[in-house]
């Protein structure tokens, strides 16, 4: 199964963290629990360098890898609250749901995202030839890879990628990944993106045998509602999480969207 490289759709170019010191910001943690009256200074804006602890599939919450960090007149240093104890927060006047606190789009039991976008005056033709496009530059195919990885119809206005990976991110020998099949339907005026079939791929390794290596394949309908444990977290299931919302709805979604119209997505095919 080959990689493709992230920049489908192209990528957003943003910063990794915020550093805008902002005015009235807040913080809802997962308990309801409202921090008011501080200043955010810093908080995971992409996901970079994020890893998982290979060998454990359980971890206390406090031993995941993002944070957000404030300061507040009641405290002297700067305060780091655990991304994952986070619902919602506001830093300088722009409010943001945290990854793994986002609705789960589900269609009939199965995890789909489903976004359609106008695109008034293009006909169906141009709006393939677009899509096309994209996904042709996004993955930087080769005429052999463009004939053994995407599955077209052009007469039907559908274009499709299966198992494409994204959010690779390696730790040794510890792959870690998700990956899905895309869907993009083009009629006049409309283009339609439909993202199903999720799935979390995995390694991890057994404490004091680093020979051993077991990989796993989940469903996202497993992960994304599994990766709390009472008080720990499933780390590989809870990086599956932010890796879909990501990478599905910050980067495809959004850069999908932009591409075609540059507007907001629309709920009428």
């Amino acid at each position: 199964m080959k990689k493709f490289a992230l920049s489908l759709f192209f990528l957003l170019c943003v910063l990794p963290f915020s550093a805008i010191y902002g005015q009235n910001d807040y913080i809802i943690t997962t308990e309801d629990e409202t921090i008011s009256g501080i200043t955010i200074t810093s908080f995971p804006l992409k996901l970079v360098q994020f890893t998982v602890n290979v060998y454990n599939d359980n971890l206390m919450a406090r031993y995941e890898d993002l944070k957000i960090t404030y300061t507040s007149p009641k405290h002297k240093k700067p305060v780091t609250i655990e991304y994952n104890e986070v619902k919602k927060f506001g830093s300088s006047g722009t409010d943001y749901t945290t990854w793994h606190a986002r609705k789960i789009p589900y269609i009939d039991g199965k995890i789909i995202f489903d976004t359609i976008v106008e695109a008034p005056g293009k006909t169906k033709d141009e709006l393939y030839a677009m899509a096309r496009s994209a996904l042709i530059m996004g993955m930087s195919l080769t005429a052999d890879q463009i004939q053994k990885t995407l599955i077209e119809d052009k007469e039907s206005g559908s274009i499709m990628v299966k198992r494409l990976i994204v959010g690779s991110g390696d730790q040794g020998r510890f792959s870690s990944y998700i990956f899905f099949d895309l869907l993009v339907r083009v009629k006049d005026g409309k283009a339609r993106m439909s993202i199903a079939d999720i799935k979390l791929h995995y390694a991890k390794g057994a404490i004091f045998n680093d020979a051993s290596l077991f990989s796993y394949e989940v469903k996202a309908e497993i992960f994304a509602e599994k990766w709390r444990s009472g008080n720990n977290i499933k780390s590989h299931y809870y990086k599956g999480v932010l890796l879909m919302f990501y990478n599905i709805e910050d980067v495809l979604i959004t850069n999908f969207v932009n591409m075609f119209t540059g507007k907001q997505k629309s709920n009428d095919w």
